[in-house]
């Protein structure tokens, strides 16, 4: 951070230093310039002809703008370089860029003899600071003054050789003078407001477009800032509902551990009471089968990959026992066709993602004096088709797309059920359909391929 802020300073450094120079100099390096357009003069009033007034008019307006810019930039960036941007109001900064940038033109004016047209700079530096000042907000970047500045002083030189113009004091230096009172003695006043005024509009209009576009680009790199933020925030928010689902699961394979650990134990306690030579192989083969199955568990919940033959009735069974139903009003009907085939998946997992979708049906809000929930398992053809229904609110056709999305929640909850069941089931080569009618209820239907184990 230290090293980027001193590039900065180096940055700008060098270039207060070039354009100070540049301003300081750059009468006398454009002196033969002022020398040229006289002579361009005398010739339109020589040959009687007005169009030779355009080339010093053109150069006259030019030279005016390259100087007026030179200073305000170089007060721009020794504005940057003392920290102003930072240390003082916004408005105290611009009347102090305003003030300096006249002060610096009377000084170079008087030192280097260079014309200066008084009421134009003014006005084009206050417009030029109104138009700075809404696009770049706290900062001074050196390429938006840049853009901006060289545009508004370029348009408004051309004021200067307006004759129409004469009463308000814009050109009153010697060369515009010469100008348009040539133009009067050619009769060609009409001519010379007429080009003034095509020049000035369009780059006018052109800086108030530009400084719009800043501000355009400021707003949308602060509402990507903000979105960004709040995007942070959600992915953080998200992360941790995850972890306090992975809780979850651990919680459920604990629970489910004891069963089998329970089982070793009074095994293991018959064993040590046990006198039955024949009784002994039976126990020892009834703890490998709960060994066997702490490992399987284990594994389930360790690797996604992780898959075995389970019997529809056993994961019924197992979601049954796992569902809470703590509300009198709550009523849970499971219904499964008899001799059904096996589905090979990660045991786990699936069941907890069948719990999670069971529990969103339990949650959802519902306006019957009692809440159903049926659960079919079916056979569909080769598949297993479990279906999972409710007399709930039901959800509008507009949040339909977005319910899969980890985060979206229709029922002020983590948001993440549906798209964890769904990631699951899908990673266990099952399908996930989900149908709803508001008022009506909700239909989630899961399938797995059966398999003949």
């Amino acid at each position: 951070m230290i090293g980027t802020q001193n590039k900065d300073e180096l940055k700008y450094g060098f270039a207060t230093l070039f354009l100070v120079m540049m301003a300081v100099f750059f009468p006398a390096v454009t002196e033969e310039s002022w020398f040229n357009m006289i002579v361009k003069i005398r010739e339109a009033i020589t040959t009687g002809d007005s169009g030779h007034l355009i080339l010093p008019a053109a150069s006259n307006n030019f030279l005016h703008a390259v100087q007026s810019t030179l200073i305000f930039l170089s007060i721009s960036c020794v504005l940057v370089l003392t920290g102003s941007q930072k240390k003082i109001n916004d408005n105290i900064r611009y009347a102090i860029h305003f003030s300096a940038f006249i002060g610096m033109n009377l000084l170079i004016g008087y030192w280097m003899k260079l014309p200066w047209e008084p009421l134009n700079g003014m006005v084009s530096a206050l417009v030029t600071l109104l138009l700075i000042k809404p696009s770049i907000g706290d900062n001074y970047p050196l390429f938006r003054s840049s853009v901006l500045s060289i545009q508004i002083f370029f348009a408004f030189s051309w004021l200067n050789i307006m004759p129409a113009l004469n009463s308000y004091q814009f050109g009153v230096t010697d060369v515009a003078t010469s100008i348009k009172i040539t133009s009067v003695y050619l009769h060609s006043t009409s001519v010379m407001n007429f080009m003034g005024l095509a020049f000035f509009l369009p780059m006018f209009l052109s800086a108030i477009i530009t400084s719009i576009l800043f501000m355009s680009h400021d707003r949308n790199i602060s509402i990507a800032k903000e979105n960004f933020q709040k995007e942070k925030a959600l992915v953080a928010i998200q992360s941790q509902a995850m972890e306090n689902r992975i809780y979850e699961e651990i919680n459920s394979l604990t629970h489910d551990l004891k069963t089998p650990l329970v089982t070793i134990r009074g095994l293991n306690s018959l064993l040590s009471i046990s006198k039955d030579i024949g009784k002994i192989g039976d126990y020892t083969d009834r703890i490998e089968s709960a060994v066997g199955k702490m490992s399987e568990m284990i594994s389930s919940f360790l690797y996604d990959s992780s898959r075995q033959h389970l019997n529809v009735d056993e994961v019924v069974q197992y979601v049954r026992a796992q569902i809470p139903v703590e509300d009198e009003r709550l009523n849970i009907e499971i219904h499964a066709e008899p001799d059904l085939p096996s589905i090979y998946v990660n045991k786990i997992r699936v069941v907890r993602a069948l719990i999670n979708l069971i529990e969103n049906a339990i949650v959802v809000p519902y306006t019957h004096d009692f809440k159903e929930i049926n659960i079919e398992v079916t056979r569909n053809g080769d598949d297993i088709q479990i279906i999972i229904s409710d007399n709930g609110i039901g959800i509008s056709k507009e949040k339909l797309d977005k319910i899969w999305i980890a985060g979206f929640s229709t029922n002020q909850t983590s948001g993440l059920g549906l798209s964890f069941a769904k990631k699951v089931i899908e990673d266990n080569e099952g399908t996930i359909k989900l149908k709803s009618e508001v008022g009506i209820g909700t239909v989630v239907t899961v399938s797995f391929p059966g398999h003949s184990s």
